[in-house]
């Protein structure tokens, strides 16, 4: 038998999966910068269930959902729109560092122009 992660939800094949989106769509942020996270679906009423690590986080009537970290972490977002399947992960590392090299947190195909931003 297959392990599976408690929490993450299985959703038929050929469903249409949520779409998650960062503002901002950079990684690493700084400590205590608010990271705005936005889940779109088939835009059936009812909660969207927010994801952290694999495991159930939040659930809101709201699709969209702020966070803020103390401390360096490395956090793994997803989220469900009611009648769409589990978004992609998207991972954000929250820095204590006084400059970094940011890149985008979507994930990238190859042949992708990669932008980079340098802030401090």
């Amino acid at each position: 038998s297959v392990a599976r992660q408690a929490g993450v939800p299985r959703h038929p094949a050929g469903a249409q999966l949520s779409q998650l989106t960062l503002n901002p769509p950079w990684t690493p942020v700084f400590l205590l910068e608010t990271v705005t996270l936005t889940c779109q679906g088939s835009g059936t009423p009812g909660p969207t269930r927010w994801y952290l690590g694999g495991q159930l986080w939040r659930q809101s009537e709201s699709n969209h959902l702020d966070d803020t970290r103390d401390r360096p972490v490395s956090v793994s977002y997803q989220c469900q729109s009611p009648s769409s399947g589990l978004s992609p992960p998207i991972t954000v590392s929250f820095s204590n560092d006084w400059l970094v090299l940011q890149v985008p947190a979507r994930p990238l195909l190859e042949g992708d122009a990669l932008p980079l931003r340098c802030r401090g």
